[in-house]
């Protein structure tokens, strides 16, 4: 029997969360110089097993245990027009054991934002990542993005990460970029 679209929607997540959370980490989102509003802030918090080759499924042919992953949203309130705050909580995924091969341990890998200037119309997502070692820490991390690319680059659907670090951009051109900063503090939960 063939499995169609809809069963793959009736299949429940691998994961079960964490009904009672209790390492959390605020994350803050700070706009500087954007070129303009944005109607759409979302956040995602990515979650790996760190033991997949030990708890995860073989696959029959190659033999290959595949990663496995779990992508969190978690919701960003508007401080104001330059900043959002939300919380992610580092044990929201319970390990377990899924395929009788062992326990599965999940870990925060990373959290992730993104920005579009439009909802429901297709337009740049501007997307910026603070990794879970820079979260545990209270770390913060920039990233620069190109305002040509804001709303919209050539009316299609585009990410853009951003860049690191100007340092290959000319000091005339740099008032050409805009920036998302992350950065983490634990808080309670």
């Amino acid at each position: 029997m063939n499995a169609t679209a809809a069963d793959t929607r009736a299949t429940p997540p691998l994961r079960t969360l964490n009904p009672n959370p209790r390492r959390a980490y605020e994350i803050r989102v700070t706009l500087a110089n954007a070129p303009g509003p944005f109607e759409v802030v979302e956040g995602t918090a990515q979650f790996d097993v760190i033991n997949a080759a030990q708890c995860g499924k073989i696959q029959p042919l190659s033999g290959a245990v595949p990663t496995i992953a779990s992508h969190e949203p978690f919701a960003l309130s508007r401080v104001s027009d330059t900043e959002y705050v939300g919380t992610i909580h580092t044990d929201a995924i319970l390990d377990q054991d899924y395929y009788g091969r062992g326990v599965c341990r999940w870990a925060l890998t990373e959290a992730r934002v993104r920005l579009r200037a439009h909802a429901g119309q297709a337009g740049t997502r501007f997307v910026a990542g603070l990794p879970a070692q820079q979260i545990i820490a209270a770390g913060s991390k920039t990233r620069y993005f190109w305002k040509g690319y804001y709303p919209s680059y050539e009316q299609r659907e585009f990410g853009d990460f951003g860049s690191e670090h100007l340092q290959a951009v000319s000091a005339d051109k740099r008032d050409e970029f805009f920036t998302i900063t992350l950065t983490a503090r634990e808080t309670t939960p």
